[in-house]
Formats: structure tokens, sequence, C-alpha cells
């Protein structure tokens, strides 16, 4: 089915062009030869004394033809071209490049009926209104962008990222635990420290705070996102640039520990 429905995606005037080619020939021809057999095989018919008739089967789809085959290739060339920008509406936040918060829910429930198990981090960026009040809405888009890229770059391929709302952003880590969770967070926090110190041109210094939990498979995502969300109010309770990992203190890596202790995370 699939395949089918991929022969009928038209996405520029050049297939717009050879299809209509494809369909005036097969217009014209059909007709023609079907003649051609019945006139000179079954009726005996010279091929001379034919040729009038012939010519008639020929010239009727080849007027006809042409048109209509543009207009119905040209109006398909259309909606594939709108479907196309309603799905790319529907899968990227148009600011960021992310995937919406709506499409990354549905990805992670997809890779959690794969997989079973995960991570969820929830991003935000620390004192967001700030930069919007100082510098403008303007610098605000560039923060958020520089936010959105520094995610992107700074997680395993596999993990989906995504833009919750406003300053808000996702992060689920396929196959993660309490560990690699707090590691891939501690990543996060020293990456956005280290590439987001000027934006727009301006000394903005802008940080995030986190918060995870992991997901097995006997909970609900929403119960997992919840713990995520108190995670994070957690981190931003406890000074903000920082992460914390609801339930993992027994099972975070030694060195974290030790930088938590230090004020460093969570």
């Amino acid at each position: 089915m699939e395949r089918w429905l991929a022969l009928l995606r038209i996405n520029s005037t050049r297939q717009v062009l050879l299809g209509t080619a494809a369909i005036t020939a097969i217009a014209v021809a059909a007709p023609v030869l079907t003649f051609a057999v019945v006139l000179g095989v079954w009726m005996k018919v010279p091929f001379h004394a034919s040729l009038g008739i012939l010519a008639i089967c020929a010239v009727i789809p080849l007027l006809i033809a042409p048109p209509i085959s543009f207009f119905a290739l040209s109006i398909l060339r259309l909606l594939t071209v709108t479907i196309e920008r309603v799905d790319v509406y529907v899968r990227f936040d148009a600011l960021t490049g992310v995937l919406t918060r709506a499409y990354l829910l549905g990805q992670i429930r997809d890779q959690l009926a794969k997989a079973g198990n995960g991570a969820f981090l929830m991003v935000d960026a620390d004192h967001f209104k700030v930069i919007n009040d100082t510098y403008g809405h303007d610098v605000g888009d560039e923060a958020l962008k520089r936010l959105a890229e520094v995610l992107r770059t700074s997680v395993s391929i596999e993990a989906l990222v995504g833009r919750l709302g406003g300053e808000e952003f996702g992060v689920f880590l396929p196959g993660a635990d309490d560990a690699a969770a707090a590691t891939a967070a501690s990543a996060l926090c020293e990456a956005m420290r280290r590439n987001a110190k000027v934006i727009a041109g301006h000394d903005i210094a802008l940080t995030v705070s986190i918060g995870g939990a992991s997901h097995t498979g006997s909970g609900k995502l929403e119960e997992t996102i919840k713990l995520a969300d108190a995670a994070l109010y957690h981190a931003k309770r406890t000074g903000r640039d920082r992460f914390y990992i609801a339930g993992s203190t027994e099972t975070m890596p030694a060195l974290i520990l030790r930088g938590r202790e230090r004020g460093i995370a969570g």
C-alpha cells in the first residue's frame, strides 16, 4: 500500500511534465494500436486505407490528454507539497527545529512499546524571562535556538529531543537507567555552560536546569514526566544550573555524586 501511495507523490514540475508525457503517450497509443489490430487483422483493411481512422484515433487523445493530465498532476503536486509542509509543521517546532511536544511524546511511546524502558529529561532554561525582558524576545528566540542546538549535539543519536513549550525541552534516552540519565544530564549542563556564553552578541551565559526520571514498562509515561517535572523543580529550587534525577542517589556515578556534594550538580 505504501509503495502505491509513494507513486502518487508528485514533488516537482519535472515530474508533472514527465507524467503528462507518459499519460499522453498511453492515451494515444492505446486507441491507435487497438484500431490498427481491428482494421488490419480482423477486417483485413489495407494499411493505407486505415491511415485516416488511425490519425483520428491519435489526434483526439492528443488534444484531450495533455491538458487534463497536466491539470490533474499539478493538483496532485500541490497536494503533495501541502501534505509535506503540514507533516513538517506537525513534527518539528518552527523556531528551534526539534520535535514538537505531541510528536515527541508519540515517538517516546513508540520507543517504549519496543524497548520498554528509558529515561526522560526535562530541560528548562534558567532565568529566561530575564533574558527576554533585558535583551528582547528576538534575543530570547536565539537563546532557545542555541539551547536546542546544544541538546541535539550533546546527546546520543538515538535520543529524542523536543520542545515541550516555552523554554522547556524534553529529551528521551532509550534504554537508559538512572545512572545513564545522570551522566547525560551532567553532560548537557556542561555543554550549555561551554556553548551558550555569548548569544546574538550578548554576554548571556545561558544555563539550564534539568530534572530526570527513568521509566519502566510497568508505569505510564505521564507518571514518569511528572517525576521528571518534580526533579526539575528541585533543581531550580536548589540553585539552578544543575540536574536532579528522581530517586537516583544510590545509582549515580561516584564522580557525579562528588560534584553534587560540591554544589556543581544535582
